[in-house]
């Protein structure tokens, strides 16, 4: 029971993830004009999420997260029962790596070069961390 709980809440951290990026890519594809931020200095969502950095290959990244989560979700879903899926655990292993790499380049790369943070990036960033760590509790 244990095992299915802690996979729910990596779903559930996933889906926190896309309903983070979700008005990012609308800001990004020019459907919201402002992203809001919580008050004080710290956050530039607006700025950051309308840089070059935030459109590599001239793609909106706000839309290759919400494909990227999308498929971590499906892999999250189809390695929930206790079934042996080796090929689809060893896909979702690797998924889940590449998706904490890029949620802390992303991090780093906004305190780094902007000196301010995107808030729905962080959201994005903390419910990536929060899948990873249920997902590999889960996989236990």
């Amino acid at each position: 029971m244990r095992r299915e709980s802690n996979t729910n809440a990596a779903i559930a951290c996933c889906g926190a993830a896309l309903a983070c990026l979700v008005p990012v890519a609308l800001h990004q594809t020019g459907v919201l004009g402002h992203l809001p931020d919580p008050p004080g200095a710290l956050f530039d969502s607006d700025k950051i999420t309308g840089s070059k950095d935030a459109h590599p290959l001239g793609i909106p990244d706000g839309l290759l997260g919400l494909a990227s989560f999308g498929t971590t979700m499906a892999l999250l879903i189809a390695t929930r029962t206790r079934k042996k899926r080796p090929l689809l655990r060893a896909g979702l292993k690797a998924k889940l790596a590449i998706d904490a790499s890029m949620a802390s380049t992303n991090s780093v790369k906004q305190v780094v070069k902007f000196r301010r943070l995107c808030s729905w990036c962080t959201g994005t960033a903390l419910a990536t961390a929060g899948m990873v760590y249920f997902a590999r509790r889960g996989a236990r």
